[in-house]
């Protein structure tokens, strides 16, 4: 989870609501948990690879209309994930040092690099792959600590004087929600390699306490940033690196360049957790028949060469492309993640009424909480405008005209044999 949004949001948030946006940070974390709760549940009734998919499909009864709904889920999420690597590739350059501004040639070259790197570390197998995450991870999350001691003992809480900024009370807090709550997002790939997580029980805890820390996390980061950057600095000099600021005006040479190099690592752990993610989506895709089955075929090793291959050369052209790094967000934002998530919290309500659905885990107060889920999801569209939502449109148009095509694909060879 720990990637790009922290490293660059903070100044968004803060131009909604000022100082008190901290509880926008608070806020999509707490959304993202109840969001969790509903998906640690399904997993565990329907534990197969790219499970996401398979939720809209089981719960509205294997026809056209659930099948529909699964191509809107898988290639939803498999379409903002992508954008979320090309984000990641696209802004990696500059948090390694300030040559490689984002849009250059050196920018575009890290971006390739740190790509193919992710690739190959996902065609190793998912063991190594969460081995060398959890590796990164422990050592960016060390280095971003000191990062926030030494914020808040540099820093002077009169600093977030005034407290409240922006739009006026809790609309402006509201409002910062929906940058804060892209941040929570990579959790989704734990569950989609259930059939390579040896303790399915494991699984619920693992997301949720993920979620608590990186919350906390989150919250002491953006609280140290404001601490010690003034609204000018925000606004401006550091409007799109606020916490690369924070280490620069901390003034230690050597805690800057071990802030660059958690920064890489951590944006990498995100590339390649996200890559994986996306070639179990397409597995799933392919067992429904809506891409070519041999794209999710497994190796000697069981690793999905082509579908990992795939999701890592569409994010090597895209990222070529940075200026669209706008439509990325607001795309992968809406289809990637508002659209399969409202698909999945009323396929969950129809499963929880379903005499058929057993999971081994079950939430306490199932309803409520996919009610709490999808009020926090309603906050997190709040801001979109209407270019945003037309650029949406068009993608769902598109999306549903794909799927058109290949359900009458699929009907006439089916007819045909």
């Amino acid at each position: 989870m720990v990637g790009v949004a922290i490293l660059t949001f903070a100044s968004s948030t803060y131009q909604y609501a000022g100082s008190s946006s901290i509880f926008s940070w608070i806020l999509a974390g707490v959304f993202s948990i109840f969001m969790a709760l509903i998906y640690a549940e399904m997993v565990t009734a329907f534990p197969s690879s790219g499970a996401i998919v398979t939720f809209p499909y089981e719960a509205f009864g294997k026809n056209r209309i659930s099948r529909y709904l699964a191509f809107l889920e898988g290639t939803g999420y498999y379409i903002g994930t992508l954008f979320g690597i090309v984000i990641s590739a696209i802004i990696l350059g500059s948090y390694i040092s300030p040559v490689f501004a984002t849009g250059t040639f050196g920018s575009f070259v890290i971006a390739e690099v740190s790509l193919i790197f992710a690739g190959v570390i996902n065609l190793l197998g998912a063991k190594i792959t969460s081995r060398v995450n959890l590796l990164m991870s422990l050592v960016f999350m060390v280095i971003f600590a000191l990062v926030i001691i030494l914020g808040f003992h540099n820093g002077s809480i009169m600093n977030m004087v005034p407290f409240f900024g922006g739009s006026s009370g809790i609309s402006g807090i509201l409002y910062a929600v929906p940058i804060a709550i892209l941040a929570y997002g990579s959790w989704t790939a734990v569950i989609t390699v259930p059939e390579e997580t040896k303790d399915m029980k494991s699984m619920p805890k693992a997301i949720i306490y993920s979620l608590l820390v990186v919350t906390v996390l989150y919250s002491l980061l953006v609280m140290a940033t404001y601490m010690n950057l003034n609204q000018k600095q925000l606004e401006n000099t550091f409007y799109y690196y606020p916490v690369l600021g924070l280490v620069t005006l901390l003034g230690n040479h050597f805690l800057l360049l071990a802030f660059q190099f958690a920064a890489l690592l951590a944006i990498v752990a995100v590339m390649i957790v996200m890559i994986m993610s996306n070639a179990r989506i397409l597995m799933a895709l392919g067992k429904l028949k809506f891409v070519p089955k041999n794209v999710g075929v497994l190796n000697n090793k069981s690793i999905p060469v082509y579908a990992t291959l795939l999701s890592l050369f569409i994010p090597m052209v895209l990222s070529a492309l940075p200026s669209y790094y706008y439509q990325y967000v607001i795309i992968g934002a809406i289809i990637g993640t508002g659209l399969p998530r409202v698909i999945d919290i009323a396929s969950y309500i129809k499963l929880r009424r379903s005499q058929g659905y057993s999971p081994r885990y079950r939430v306490k107060y199932g309803m409520l909480v996919a009610l709490i889920a999808f009020f926090g999801l309603a906050i997190s569209e709040l801001s979109l405008g209407i270019n945003d939502l037309e650029w949406s449109l068009v993608a769902l148009a598109v999306m549903t005209l794909v799927f058109l095509i290949i359900e009458k694909y699929h009907k006439k060879s089916t007819s045909t044999i």
